[in-house]
């Protein structure tokens, strides 16, 4: 049984490798890494081969392009550098790697790992262990806990989704690590999805409901692919598998806000859900839209204000 660990890199090549070197203390799993890199322009690439080449022997890791990635077969490297050769989005970029994880047939879960984490070295062991007492659970969640604070949990695996609203609560936000339940089944039976920071898949989920929907880009490809999977699958969530994560690197977001880059992919796509599933909900998401930009207004937020109203409508009057 091998564990791919996933981990999609966009010119943040010192946060990766920190990850990378945190993961090399992984425990109780056997586990590949592969880092899929979305055209950065950092030279990350060149960094990696020689982080790479300085830690392992010349047969335990490979470069490879996009092409080459797609008709890969496994073999016995440890470590899989992909240039995929455009930015093609969190989904499009994770997913070259998840289908090379899933031709090898030793591969049972693939583990999306965001670059800019750090992990305990019984992470993967953990949700791992959840996984298996639980054949149902078809996505599984650690404990985020935030880089910088450690003594605040980001969210116990995952988040609840509001349809009406359109939005989402981390489930535990804010809470201390020391709080953090024992039990998993009371915080499994309240989510929604698994944050896509720490996702551990099953390869039975990918194989029956598909791998990642590729149109969103950036957000909400994580509850897209637990709503598909409802019915067939459930969340699972490992306490004690912990993720330090610093949130955001890559693309400018934060707790308190983000970039205009991130308010356009965030709006345009909570329209494009709605469309897609709740379609019932359009109306209501629309004006609960509506306040969050006449707050930007109201805080001179002008750059996030434009963006999210041409994020809104590029969600209506593009295809769902």
């Amino acid at each position: 049984m091998k564990v791919y660990v996933v981990i999609l890199n966009w010119n943040g090549c010192a946060d990766t490798i920190e990850c990378l070197e945190s993961l090399q203390h992984t425990t109780g799993v056997e586990y590949v890494a592969v880092v899929c890199d979305n055209a950065s322009s950092d030279r990350s690439m060149e960094k990696f081969a020689q982080w790479a080449g300085a830690r392992f022997a010349p047969d335990e890791w490979q470069v490879l392009d996009r092409a080459a990635a797609e008709q890969a077969q496994p073999g016995n490297a440890r470590l899989i550098l992909i240039d995929t050769g455009a930015n093609l989005g969190f989904a499009g970029g994770n997913n070259v790697g998840v289908r090379l994880a899933l031709r090898d047939p030793a591969c049972e879960f693939v583990w999306l790992l965001n670059n800019d984490t750090v992990v305990a070295p019984d992470a993967i062991a953990q949700a791992v262990a959840r996984m298996q007492e639980d054949p149902r659970i078809g996505l599984c969640g650690s404990t985020l806990i935030y880089y910088h604070e450690r003594d605040k949990v980001q969210a116990y695996g995952g988040a609840v989704y509001s349809p009406l609203r359109g939005s989402s609560r981390h489930v535990g936000a804010f809470s201390h690590p020391d709080a953090v339940p024992g039990a998993p089944q009371a915080v499994e039976s309240t989510l929604s999805y698994v944050i896509g920071a720490a996702m551990l898949i099953r390869r039975s989920f990918m194989e029956q409901v598909g791998l990642m929907n590729e149109d969103y880009f950036l957000y909400f490809e994580e509850v897209d692919w637990a709503t598909r999977g409802r019915g067939e699958f459930s969340m699972g969530y490992a306490p004690r598998s912990l993720v330090y994560h610093k949130e955001g690197a890559s693309i400018g977001t934060s707790a308190s806000g983000g970039s205009p880059l991130s308010m356009f992919y965030l709006y345009r796509n909570r329209i494009r859900f709605t469309k897609r599933f709740y379609l019932r909900y359009l109306v209501p998401v629309l004006g609960f839209c509506g306040w969050d930009v006449t707050k930007f207004v109201l805080r001179r937020r002008w750059p996030q204000a434009r963006a999210a109203v041409k994020g809104v409508l590029q969600g209506l009057f593009s295809a769902a």
